[in-house]
């Protein structure tokens, strides 16, 4: 079993943010906050590395704060990161949304989410798993690439400098 995975719940109402905090715990989600948003999307992979997130549910609508929409701040982390998992809250139909995004977000209408947090959360910690399996197999493979790249090219040399003292 992993440890408890952390969220950053990107809203800007107070209530709704108490709301899903408990729904989410009740699945063994934690949800952290933001009480004051940033001015610009862009900050949002900072805080995300610094408080150590493993997913982000983001709200579309954030004009109680900030001019920026949910969708932007999406668009920004996923210009450092494309595997954090993100499920955006609308009350609209986006236009090509998994398109845009793929595989690591999901979009939900925002009254059905009290509905289906339980189904949601499931998603996030599968998400979540199959993220963890694919850092360390990476950090496992690259080097190994690296390893054999090295190795190759320093027999091409060994082989053109035996041949050059013949």
């Amino acid at each position: 079993m992993m440890s408890e995975l952390t969220g950053l719940f990107i809203e800007d109402e107070l209530a709704n943010i108490e709301i899903y905090t408990e729904l989410f715990a009740t699945e063994g989600l934690k949800l952290e906050y933001l009480k004051e948003l940033p001015q610009s999307p862009e900050q949002y992979y900072d805080i995300i590395l610094k408080m150590d997130i493993d997913f982000l549910i983001i709200d579309y609508h954030l004009d109680k704060q900030v001019t920026y929409k949910g969708i932007d701040v999406l668009r920004e982390i996923r210009k450092n990161d494309s595997t954090i998992y993100a499920v955006l809250l609308t009350n609209y139909q986006l236009e090509d949304f998994s398109d845009q995004f793929g595989e690591y977000d999901y979009e939900l209408k925002k009254d059905t989410i009290t509905k289906r947090y339980s189904d949601v959360a499931d998603k996030i910690k599968r998400a979540c798993d199959l993220r963890k399996d694919n850092i360390i197999f990476n950090a496992i493979e690259e080097p190994q690439k690296e390893e054999t790249n090295t190795i190759r090219l320093l027999k091409e040399i060994s082989s053109k400098l035996d041949k050059w003292e013949n």
